[in-house]
């Protein structure tokens, strides 16, 4: 009698390993995608602290020079600047109202692009030295917004 030396997998064999691995997949992608999401979600609103802190920063750096009596850090806005939301080319200009009066403040931040409201009732202000912004979007985001108040982010 002929002895067959059985080599390879059969057909069914394959089949059931490419199912099993498609239902791991299936389960697998939602998680991993979710993971991304609220990676993103976090950076976005990180980079949002890390530019009141930076507005902060900016203020306090306006109230010093001023009681100096020096020039104030503050930068004149062009009108194309306030039309594109009160940022320029690097999105280091942003006004605040500071005692009832509108202030062009130069920020240094070099994180994502952070561009907070500055018109109508969402004016970003500073009283009492607490900075409030509104509306922050990062990096163009027109689906998630940011509000920037008391060191803390909270999402619109």
């Amino acid at each position: 009698m002929k002895k067959m030396n059985k080599k390879g997998f059969t057909l069914i064999e394959l089949l059931a390993i490419i199912v099993i691995l498609a239902i791991i997949a299936v389960i697998t992608v939602p998680i991993i995608l979710n993971i991304i999401d609220e990676a993103r979600k976090g950076a976005e609103k990180n980079s949002v602290i890390g530019y009141g802190k930076a507005v902060e920063l900016a203020y306090t750096q306006y109230q010093y020079d001023k009681s100096l009596g020096t020039t104030p850090n503050t930068h004149a806005a062009t009108t194309e600047e306030k039309t594109t939301s009160n940022t320029n080319k690097d999105g280091k200009v942003i006004t605040v109202t500071i005692d009832s009066v509108d202030v062009d403040l130069k920020v240094d931040f070099d994180g994502d692009k952070v561009v907070c409201t500055p018109t109508g009732t969402d004016k970003n202000t500073i009283e009492a030295g607490k900075v409030s912004l509104k509306g922050c979007a990062v990096n163009g985001s027109t689906t998630t917004t940011y509000n920037y108040a008391e060191g803390k982010a909270t999402k619109n």
